[in-house]
């Protein structure tokens, strides 16, 4: 398990996930595969649940979000978590998307998250999402990836903008329209989403009700010099991936936990985004179907403990000065423990010490990640879970660079490492 070998296979099977995972609903599609693969059952939440000992379950909201857990007898011994995100920063359509320009046929587009407009410019584009369609009076939702090299966001000619490589600012209104094709005046723009979304799906395009549509990198993931590997959406596929397969892979007497929110891009508001109720609904309904009280409930709640998986801020070669001049955090040196004494991550010396010990016993090395004083970094679903629940949490990350970025870079030892702590950390009784 320790050999460069497993480390390297383990980073080429989180490239094939995040290249099968381009926006959420294909990342949690995927997870539940690998779930059903491992034997879990999926409850519906308009339904009762009926659980047996040592169950293995799932729930699925909206095909963006899920929760899964491995049932234990002893419920007020309290819940192990590990809590990830499914979306990164992408552009999403408008309603009536088609702009017939100057010859061109362009998309109205608006930003998801925080982005870096300029890695977007000049790459091979296309499509993915969710596609709402009437059938025989019904409704049907089917999720749709369009695999083929679809669009772009050209730059202007350092001819006609000079200021490029100087000062100049991308506008996200005025800059950043993906382009499909050339059209003649004559072109009829009107409902052209809807046709070429009828052509993948071979259905009548008057029959789709609505769709739910981002852009994508079509560019795969790559090993770099066998240390290193580039890829989209390491924040935070990274993070449900290594989760994800330690979760799968580990018994424990303790009841274990995987959740994976949605929107924390733009601040968890949202029906599957941390800041909602469900985690917390799930956990008692799970307590309700197994006939115990709400006083066992709030006392599993203080004996339980989440680790909110987060990507984290390597040192930059080239621009040493953004970070911390004491936390170094490097590639391949270890996970990050985040801190902050703002409160945007959870850490505590209690939730820190735990995690730091499973790291000892492992042998593996855990480095610290703060913010310089004059940098307003990020926030993680720690936080909000951990308000709305009052759940003791450790916000960790693999350390990566060019966050936010189209493609990210991340470190093949790291990405190893955090599914062995997270392995460890599901077994601890």
């Amino acid at each position: 398990m320790n050999s460069l070998n497993n480390s390297l296979e383990f980073s080429k099977d989180l490239i094939s996930f995040i290249d099968a995972s381009p926006v959420s609903y294909f990342a949690v599609k995927n997870a539940i595969e690998i779930l059903k693969e491992n034997g879990y059952e999926e409850l519906k939440e308009n339904s009762r649940w009926d659980l047996s000992d040592y169950g293995k379950y799932f729930i699925n909201r909206d095909d963006t979000a899920l929760i899964a857990i491995n049932l234990r007898e002893d419920l007020e011994k309290g819940f192990d978590i590990i809590g990830s995100h499914t979306e990164s920063p992408t552009f999403k359509l408008k309603s009536k998307p088609e702009i017939n320009d100057t010859g061109y046929l362009k998309l109205n587009v608006e930003v998801y998250g925080g982005m870096i407009y300029s890695t977007w410019l000049d790459r091979t584009l296309s499509l993915a999402g969710k596609v709402v369609y009437e059938d025989k009076g019904n409704l049907i939702a089917k999720l749709v990836k369009i695999d083929r090299d679809l669009l772009t966001i050209p730059n202007a000619a350092i001819h006609m903008n000079r200021a490029v490589n100087k000062d100049f600012v991308i506008n996200p209104q005025d800059n950043l329209y993906p382009i499909l094709r050339t059209i003649g005046d004559d072109f009829n723009k009107d409902g052209y989403i809807q046709r070429l979304l009828a052509d993948e799906l071979g259905i009548d395009p008057l029959a789709i009700i609505d769709y739910d549509l981002s852009l994508y990198d079509r560019q795969k993931g790559s090993l770099m010099a066998d240390d290193t590997y580039q890829v989209g959406r390491i924040d935070n596929l990274g993070s449900v991936h290594a989760s994800l397969k330690a979760f799968v892979n580990t018994f424990s007497s303790r009841s274990n936990v995987l959740i994976l929110n949605d929107n924390e891009e733009i601040g968890s508001r949202t029906r599957t985004g941390a800041n909602s109720p469900f985690l917390g609904d799930f956990l008692k309904r799970l307590f309700l179907a197994c006939g115990k009280d709400m006083e066992e409930y709030y006392m599993a709640i203080e004996n339980s403990f989440l680790i909110s998986a987060d990507g984290a801020h390597a040192i930059h070669p080239n621009f040493k000065s953004f970070s911390d001049p004491t936390n170094i955090v490097k590639l391949n040196g270890g996970l990050a423990i985040k801190i902050a004494a703002n409160g945007a991550y959870t850490t505590s010396i209690e939730s820190k010490a735990r995690i730091l010990k499973l790291a000892r016993n492992l042998g593996i090395n855990l480095q610290s990640f703060h913010n310089r004083n004059d940098k307003t970094g990020g926030s993680t679903i720690g936080p909000i879970t951990q308000s709305r629940l009052g759940i003791r949490s450790i916000d960790i990350g693999e350390p990566i660079l060019a966050m936010h970025s189209i493609r990210e870079l991340g470190g093949v030892k790291d990405h190893f490492d955090a599914y062995k702590l997270y392995k460890k950390f599901y077994e601890e009784d």
